[in-house]
């Protein structure tokens, strides 16, 4: 650009690039932050210790997952680095599409690599604990604002599509008032973004992403170490791999666990808690929940259980402390199981939720067998309640046509004596 000086000089100016706005990309970048800080919340000390401990207290742990503390511990690290994999993959595509001004975030998917495998940071993006908490509090903000943004912009939108149908039919007083209306949302939307992800840059939002993946990484590995899968192919490549987070599965669970199906297991034993705990409500809906295998190992129980008598109270009393012991390690994994599925539909859909429960808090990794063999245990556990309240109002009903029939021959015997 060349400009005219009031001397008569002339001279040349070099135009200002203007740094790219985050814009409509806001509610993605606010998306993927919303889950950073809900993985940075998970790994801090109070959390830690939560979830070491119900590792070392749990018993449905130890009845259920046929494998070593060794095998449970390890599951943590694979289900966080598989939470990190889309973040990761996020902060890459940004970087590579809309940080041009930035080589090191053009170049981010080969540093985290790098990072992963060899603790390597050139570009010194891990930052202290408090630092981070800094961040991860800012970001908090952002995902607050964020949410009013996407209220504000979505009202603003529907009084825009109402004022196109009622300008053709309403006039004067009442459509200045509206036309009003509408600015006053216009520029409280304005208010909105200036504040927001939305007229932040990509440089630094760039940034603030990518010093977040580094330190959260850096926190897992430092907590809970590394996945296997990850830690071999670091042992057998001399190179970095851009596509590391590509590469694995990590959560793929043993052939003879719940894995995928473990929320219907859940469902079932929350089902058997309730009709434990409200008098057997809900026991046909509990029958057509069940696998057909156990379905037909109850018809063929069941016969045996109805057949006994006055012995079933006894058994029944027996049944009850053992079903009660079951629930008590094993319902707290079936609602972690629903909690943790609802935790995943929730991320989805729109931002974070505040819970924390992890896979291995549930009945992913159960062995399938051993679960359905103690939901079995439950069932016919219930059943022996079920028929002993059965023996128990029969018993009653005999007592009573007893007495009855007592006091009809006192009646009797009462009447021959007055005729006498």
């Amino acid at each position: 650009m060349v400009v005219k000086s009031r001397y008569g000089r002339r001279f040349r100016t070099k135009r200002r690039k203007k740094k790219a706005m985050v814009g409509i990309f806001a509610f993605e970048v606010a998306k993927v932050m919303s889950k950073l800080v809900h993985l940075w919340e998970s790994l801090s000390p109070k959390q830690v210790d939560r979830l070491r401990k119900f590792i070392s207290d749990s018993m449905g742990l130890k009845k259920l997952v046929l494998h070593d503390d060794d095998f449970i511990r390890g599951l943590i690290p694979g289900e966080l680095f598989e939470k990190m994999i889309p973040l990761t993959k996020f902060v890459a595509w940004l970087g590579k599409n809309h940080c041009s001004d930035d080589p090191s975030l053009k170049d981010f998917e080969h540093a985290v690599t790098d990072w992963i495998n060899n603790g390597v940071d050139p570009f010194v993006w891990e930052l202290p604990w408090e630092e981070m908490e800094k961040e991860a509090k800012k970001m908090k903000r952002f995902v607050k604002i964020n949410a009013v943004l996407y209220d504000g912009m979505k009202h603003l939108s529907d009084l825009e599509h109402t004022l196109k149908d009622i300008t053709a039919t309403l006039d004067g007083p009442i459509l200045l008032d509206f036309q009003n209306k509408l600015e006053l949302k216009r520029l409280e939307v304005e208010n909105l973004k200036e504040g927001s992800l939305w007229n932040m840059t990509f440089n630094y939002i760039g940034i603030l992403l990518a010093r977040s993946v580094f330190t959260i990484i850096s926190r897992i590995k430092s907590v809970y170490g590394v996945p296997h899968h990850i830690m071999a192919d670091a042992d057998h490549t001399s190179t970095p791999s851009p596509s590391i987070f590509s590469k694995y599965k990590l959560l793929d669970a043993p052939p003879d666990t719940l894995s995928a199906a473990a929320l219907h297991y859940a469902n079932i034993v929350i089902q058997v808690e309730r009709a434990v705990r409200c008098s057997f409500a809900g026991r046909s809906d509990l029958y057509s929940m069940l696998p057909a295998n156990m379905r037909d190992e109850i018809n063929e129980r069941l016969p045996s259980i109805r057949s006994l008598t006055s012995s079933v109270i006894d058994l029944a009393a027996e049944r009850k402390v053992a079903s009660d012991e079951i629930l008590e390690w094993l319902v707290p994994l079936a609602h972690n199981t629903k909690k943790w599925h609802s935790n995943r539909n929730f991320q989805l859909k729109a931002y974070v939720s505040r819970s924390h429960v992890l896979l291995v808090e549930t009945l992913y990794f159960a062995n399938q067998q051993k679960t359905e063999a103690t939901i079995m245990e439950l069932i016919v556990g219930m059943q022996y309640s079920w028929e002993a309240g059965l023996e128990a109002l029969r018993e009653k009903d005999r007592l009573r046509r007893a007495l009855k029939a007592a006091s009809l021959e006192d009646q009797d015997k009462g009447k021959s004596s007055i005729v006498l």
